[in-house]
């Protein structure tokens, strides 16, 4: 998979260093568009058919998508946390086989090209459409003007054809990220599991903490950017790197009297030095919720029941 940053202009969305930036395509491609946050079992059914439309006309298939999400600029208000950052939506897009998967800079500038302009300049001239495959209800370019009877007209026009798909559910459920945001925020991280067809996860740098959690026998890994995730403020059991047992706490830790929200992980039976690397952090159960004790002794006792009761979640073959 090549991944690409569509410039537009001279300024570019500050991702990863080492992706490219692009004016345009060299080969037709097949696009679809979307948010992809959290890059669900929705998200994968709206893959799987661009590939399938993409072999079928001999395309490349391209996803589009962009940084930050959009509802950051527009409505802030109305986005109360994102389910993955940019390296981890990459990380999920990878494993699905696409050939290319280009960012653009949402901002306030991008956000008033019509929905004419972003048809024409951005998906047919700079990257080549053939083939639009969007959701059933998709809308796009300045104010939400552009629909899917746009697309149509347009592409008849300048030689792209437009294709849709219907909502994608699981019994009954349509797969959504807002579906998803909603569990996790209820600490539901098994019932999340069930529509992202994988465990919910984070991949986050390891920075430099308080020290608190040595103090008390109990030395965390504080994941950097992690006050803003879709999560229930509380413990869960987790694995860490896919081979290590843990518990996290997300929250603002009020024993302490601490502020802002922070994810921290206590890996068992773990002893290295993991500052500066990334580590993957896959939420396994909901424990508890998080709680203000009366000191740290008091807090000391609990940690050591949720130990417990995390390796019976990780281990259960074993209880």
């Amino acid at each position: 998979m090549k991944t690409f940053f569509l410039r537009l202009g001279e300024e570019e969305c500050p991702l990863k260093e080492d992706l490219q930036a692009l004016s345009h395509l060299d080969k037709d491609t097949a696009i679809t568009v979307g948010n992809f946050d959290g890059f669900h079992l929705g998200h994968k059914y709206l893959v799987d058919t661009l590939k399938e439309e993409a072999e079928r006309r001999g395309l490349r298939s391209l996803l589009l998508t962009f940084c930050p999400h959009p509802l950051k600029v527009l409505a802030p208000h109305l986005l109360a946390c994102e389910l993955s950052d940019v390296d981890e939506k990459i990380e999920l897009v990878e494993r699905e086989g696409i050939d290319y998967f280009s960012f653009i800079r949402f901002d306030e500038r991008f956000s008033k090209i019509p929905a004419r302009d972003f048809l024409i300049d951005i998906l047919h001239n700079r990257l080549r459409c053939k083939y639009l495959l969007v959701g059933y209800d998709w809308r796009f370019g300045h104010k939400r003007e552009g629909e899917i009877e746009l697309a149509r007209e347009i592409g008849q026009r300048v030689g792209f054809e437009v294709g849709y798909v219907s909502p994608f559910q699981i019994e009954g459920h349509v797969v959504s990220s807002t579906l998803l945001r909603r569990l996790l925020s209820e600490g539901r991280v098994r019932d999340a599991e069930q529509f992202l067809g994988r465990r919910y996860f984070v991949k986050r740098q390891v920075i430099s903490g308080d020290g608190r959690g040595s103090k008390i026998g109990f030395p965390t890994a504080n994941l950097k950017g992690t006050d803003n995730l879709c999560l229930r403020k509380g413990v869960y059991a987790v694995m860490v790197d896919g081979r290590y047992g843990g518990i996290a706490n997300y929250g603002t830790r009020p024993t302490f009297g601490g502020k802002g929200k922070v994810l921290e992980v206590h890996i068992f039976d773990f002893n290295e030095d993991i500052r500066g690397k990334k580590v993957k952090v896959e939420f396994v159960e909901f424990i508890r919720p998080e709680l203000r004790f009366e000191s740290p002794q008091h807090l000391v006792q609990q940690i050591k029941r949720d130990i417990e009761l995390a390796k019976r979640y990780l281990n259960p073959a074993s209880t």
